[in-house]
């Protein structure tokens, strides 16, 4: 049975860590903004599965919220987080504050790739610029083996491929599907801010694109008129803005050369001030 080590600063985490390199340990790492769902859990267990020492850091990130009130509003919950954590056996939990996740003080934006310019880029200006900022900081304290990471942020994790090859970090990305409830809504921290009525509306996100990439599979020549048609269902539906849905080749997430084996349909939608994203390739 592993004991749980909550860990702060960033000069004992590289301790530790150092410890379990000369072992040759090999150490799995789930970076996670808190507010732990069942996403997060099932990153947990497979790090767990994976790894000999199975790390998870907490850091509310301010860098990647585009504005102060929507970094204020995340929902966070650190004692229900590490009770969560302690239950699923973890070796390490590392919470540092921004100044242990950027020891000199001075903080060097780190910029990596062009698809940070579509879909929630285009959206968040300087959002994943923020994203991979701390976790190049992140991944040099932790020095994990591998790193898990869930397909709803199916843009994030290609992002984070690209960072990964630009400073040659020998790091494996291991990713699992979207997790979902029982009425196909992913599993997001950002559901703890709907109503029940706007659960509903909510879940028609996964049901529509769902529908589009079926459809779209069936005569790619029709993929304009189906992201018109879906964009306009779930404002039917509910949602009081969409910000966009696209239908991209997921390899490089472009318009080119999409076929029925690379076709992934991507979504980010408004109930009210909650932004939530969604991506579904069948």
């Amino acid at each position: 049975m592993a004991n749980l080590k909550i860990i702060e600063k960033s000069k004992t985490l590289v301790r530790e860590i150092q410890k379990y390199k000369l072992k040759k340990k090999k150490i799995g790492f789930v970076p996670t903004l808190g507010a732990l769902h069942k996403g997060h859990l099932e990153l947990i267990r497979l790090a767990k599965k994976e790894s000999d020492i199975a790390v998870v850091s907490i850091f509310l990130n301010p860098l990647q919220f585009n504005s102060k009130s929507d970094f204020k509003k995340y929902p966070t919950n650190l004692v229900t987080d590490k009770k969560k954590i302690n239950k699923e056996k973890v070796n390490i939990l590392y919470i540092p504050t921004i100044n242990d996740v950027f020891p000199s003080k001075k903080i060097k934006r780190v910029k990596v790739s062009r698809k940070t310019n579509k879909l929630c880029g285009k959206f968040r200006k300087g959002h994943f610029n923020g994203v991979v900022t701390v976790l190049k900081s992140l991944f040099d304290q932790v020095s994990p083996n591998l790193a898990f990471f869930g397909e709803k942020d199916f843009q994030q994790i290609l992002i984070i491929k690209d960072l990964i090859s630009e400073y040659k970090l020998k790091i494996k990305i291991i990713t699992i599907p979207t997790v979902r409830d029982n009425t196909g809504l992913a599993y997001s921290s950002r559901n703890n801010l709907l109503n029940n009525k706007q659960k509903k509306i909510a879940s028609f996100l996964f049901k529509t694109i769902k529908e589009i990439s079926f459809e779209a599979k069936k005569n790619l020549n029709k993929l304009n008129n189906l992201k018109f048609m879906g964009k306009k269902k779930l404002i039917n539906y509910g949602f009081s803005k969409v910000d966009y849905l696209e239908i991209y080749n997921e390899n490089n997430l472009s318009k080119k050369n999409i076929k029925k084996n690379n076709l992934r349909v991507f979504v980010a939608a408004c109930i009210g001030k909650t932004r939530l994203i969604d991506n579904y390739k069948n």
